[in-house]
Order: C-alpha cells, then structure tokens, then sequence
C-alpha cells in the first residue's frame, strides 16, 4: 500500500505540535513556584533561568500549623503563615501578626498593629508604614494614600497642614494649594504656580532647579567660607552661596546633628531670628537641616547638608560630608 506525501507530512506536523504542547507542559510543571510541606517540614519552591528549578527549606516555620495565604491582589508573592508568622517567598517576615494579616488595597496590607505596603522597598522586612493607624487610611490614588494630615506615598510618609488640597500629579509628583511634594519629601520654598516637572526626582521653578527634594547645588554660588567677608556681606542682597570648606571631615550626624550651624550663628550676629528648623531626609540616606531665619529686611534659609558617602563600609560611624549653603528673599 502506497502512503501519500501529504499523509506523512501531516503526522510529521501533529506529532511536532503535540511535542510543543508536552514541552511547554513540561516547563509549566517544572517551573512550579510555592510552598510545599513534607513530613514536618515546610519548603520554598522557586525558578529563574540563571539556576532552574530551586528548593529550599524554610527557617523556623511550624509545618503541623502552616498553611499557605492567597489575597484578591496581583502582587508576585507567595505568601504563607503557621500559628507565629508570616512568610513572604519562604523567607520570615518579622513583627507582624499572621493571624490578622490581611489584604487592603494598592499593594497596602494591615494587620491588627500596623499597616503594610508591599509595593516598592528596599528591605521586605521594613515595609511598615510608620506612624500611621490602618483603620485612618484613605486611598488616593496609587500609590498615594492618607491618614488625617499625614501624607503616605508607598510605605513613606510626610506631614502635611494642607492635606485635604493635596491632588496627585503622576506617581512620584503631587501639589496642594502650598507645597509641591515629591514621594514624600515637601519642596520647601518652591513656586506652587511655576513649578514644571523635569523627570521622576528634578523639577524647576521661576527660581531654581530641584533634586531629590531640595535645591539643586549647581544654583549656588561655591564659596570659601574662610575668606568670605561676613562682617561686610548684607545677606538679604546675597546670591545663593554654598561654603565648601567650612568641615575638613567626615562626621556622625547622630553626633553633629545638635551642634550649632555656623552659618546660622553669623546670622544671628546681624540680628537674625531663627522661626523655623526642620530635619529633613534627602536622597537616600543623606540628611538636610534647614533652618528659617528673618530680620526686618528679608528671610534666610541656611541649609545643612549631610551627604551620605557611599563610598564607606555601612557600619562606618564618621560617614558623611557635610556643607553649609544659604539663599535669601526679601520680605
């Protein structure tokens, strides 16, 4: 019996389909992701291209009360508890309560002492949302939400007096009548009317450019702090200045943080009266106080800039490099 050509190409073609399917099939089941319990253990399951299929054991999880979790949300976890704790990916979640864990919205979760966000972080073991009572929280819009006068963006927060006028402009970017406000750092001084978005942390005003919440540098004068005329200098006519040489080190903001600015104690001298100071973060693990002061002519900021060097092992204690800077506006 003669077998046509079209036949054996045919079964040639349904049995490299049904070979597909079995492949596929095959790497589906393979690429298995999630707990599995065994005997009195509990394991982690995992794949990525680098190394394939993975198993691990997890750490300190009671098997006889472990259970895995599944919430109506389209966060990439794996989440599970026992009768203490909650796991996230096989790893310990520390400090919150498994039994009263659960779901809100917008990557946020809560359990009876805290609410959660899931979202974006740097550590999953520090995504609590501080300061804030989960029963307060209303949601904006992702992934901005608050509670009373705070202002909660991802898992940070800032205070803000007027909060019920806050309106989000994209993700990173938001304004109320007052204050133009990035993730959570309030641009202090900025022009609420001017302001134009640049990228995802710069933005600019009829006055300066912005970084990472504070004043770009390059819009400041460099300075010597050891030969400029303070005695004959009016502040209040002064362009932006910053005084680069005003620390020869490296110092703890734990320990230098509560030591007198130099820049606010010239001012003081010209009859200067501080009204305001705050302590601010600014980009990443850098730190900014800022200082408020006034006389009959004109208001002073002076800013000093802890900038977080990278460059040190983390437990370094002297680590970061610190600068003065001053801007001025008459009244």
């Amino acid at each position: 019996m003669r077998v046509s050509g079209n036949y054996n190409r045919h079964s040639a073609m349904k049995i490299k389909q049904l070979t597909f399917i079995l492949l596929i099939l095959s790497i589906l089941i393979s690429c298995r992701r999630g707990y599995k319990v065994e005997a009195d253990k509990v394991y982690y399951e995992s794949w990525n291209e680098g190394s394939g299929q993975n198993k691990r054991l997890v750490e300190q999880v009671d098997a006889k009360t472990f259970k895995e979790l599944s919430f109506d949300c389209d966060c990439d976890f794996e989440f599970g508890k026992d009768k203490d704790h909650l796991f996230i990916d096989g790893e310990l979640i520390k400090n919150i309560d498994p039994n009263t864990f659960q779901f809100i919205r917008n990557y946020v979760f809560r359990d009876k002492h805290s609410a959660y966000f899931f979202g974006f972080y740097n550590n999953i073991q520090d995504c609590v949302i501080k300061g804030v009572n989960p029963d307060k929280i209303e949601f904006i819009k992702y992934p901005w939400a608050k509670a009373g006068n705070i202002l909660i963006h991802g898992g940070d927060t800032v205070t803000i007096a007027d909060i019920n006028d806050f309106i989000p402009i994209d993700d990173d970017w938001g304004k109320t009548k007052s204050h133009i406000i990035n993730n959570n750092q309030i641009l202090y001084g900025a022009d609420v009317k001017t302001f134009k978005i640049t990228s995802s942390f710069q933005g600019k005003d009829k006055n300066y450019n912005y970084e990472f919440g504070a004043i770009n540098e390059d819009d400041f004068k460099k300075t010597s702090y050891k030969t400029f005329d303070f005695a004959n200098k009016d502040f209040c006519q002064t362009e932006p200045i910053v005084f680069v040489d005003v620390y020869d080190s490296l110092v703890s903001y734990t320990d230098d943080s509560d030591k007198p600015i130099e820049l606010v104690e010239k001012l003081k001298e010209k009859n200067f009266a501080i009204s305001n100071i705050r302590y601010l973060n600014w980009a990443g693990a850098s730190k900014i106080i800022q200082v408020s002061l006034t006389n009959n002519k004109c208001k002073c900021i002076v800013e000093k800039l802890y900038r977080y060097d990278y460059g040190k092992p983390p437990e370094t204690k002297n680590i970061f490099k610190v600068t003065e800077r001053i801007y001025c506006e008459p009244k």
